[in-house]
């Protein structure tokens, strides 16, 4: 059968009809969007914590490999000297050099010999404390009278508190007491190299209590100042865990419910320390 158009008019009405109907591009609707942004909402609340304690693992492995290099200078450094460990009456565990130690004093008798990276005392976690310690930051960090190990300033402290032949501390139970009987209270620290073994603590971070004086709560993820009113450990310090460095040369995470009082002494006779 044939058709024939008696004009062109006809012509372009039957041609649009047969014609498919060119497609009609749209973008994403309101809801759709914001169903999207719920989504990637809800997969980062999801990633994020997970993303921070890998990155926070990662920095305490770092932590505890400072610990090892510290501990192995100390113990290199006490064979090469009938067993003995540098001197060590500064003001706390945490300076490695006062004007009484000076020349004999922990920087000088291993700096650039028994620890000749000065980073290795500068903990990742607690830099966060160097805007207002500079010596937490990096090791030339200084302030007037006090700086890090590769700074000459006469008073050196730094995250990591050295136990070995520091004097004058008593040692106390988990009530922060020294006990009649011995074995209840934290093991000595050590004097000499073979006074070492796997009960007693060598090197940690500074978690302490000065009464009248200062809280310091400078573990890792802790708060800095936490006042100057004693208080029971769990009530100021946000610390969650101690790398504690045994004097065996391992080194434990001491979580935060076995952290507790373990020695006193330092800047006060009553300054106590939790590890």
């Amino acid at each position: 059968m044939k058709f024939r158009f008696s004009n062109l008019q006809t012509v372009r009405r039957i041609g649009f009809l047969i014609a498919p109907k060119p497609s009609r591009c749209s973008g994403f609707t309101l809801i759709e969007l914001l169903v999207v942004i719920a989504i990637i909402a809800i997969l980062a609340s999801m990633l994020l914590p997970a993303m921070a304690r890998a990155k926070y693992s990662g920095k305490k492995m770092s932590c505890l490999n400072n610990i090892r290099q510290q501990y192995l200078a100390q113990i290199m450094y006490g064979d090469d000297n009938q067993g003995k460990f540098p001197f060590h009456d500064d003001i706390s565990p945490d300076y490695h050099r006062t004007t009484t130690t000076a020349k004999l004093s922990i920087v000088n008798s291993l700096k650039g010999t028994y620890l000749k990276n000065s980073w290795a005392t500068i903990c990742p976690i607690t830099r966060s404390f160097g805007k207002l310690w500079p010596s937490y930051d990096r090791p030339n960090g200084r302030e007037p009278g006090y700086g890090g190990w590769d700074t000459d300033e006469p008073m050196v402290y730094t995250p990591y508190m050295y136990f070995a032949n520091f004097p004058g501390m008593k040692f106390v139970g988990a009530n922060g007491k020294v006990n009649p009987n011995a074995a209840e209270n934290e093991p000595a620290w050590p004097i000499r190299v073979s006074d070492c073994d796997s009960r007693k603590a060598f090197i940690t971070h500074r978690v302490s209590d000065t009464p009248g004086v200062a809280l310091w709560d400078v573990g890792h993820l802790g708060k800095h100042g936490a006042g100057t009113v004693s208080k029971p450990f769990l009530a100021f310090s946000l610390t969650p865990d101690q790398p504690v460095g045994q004097a065996d040369g391992s080194v434990i995470i001491r979580k935060k419910s076995l952290i507790q009082p373990r020695a006193k002494g330092g800047p006060s006779p009553d300054t106590t320390y939790y590890y």
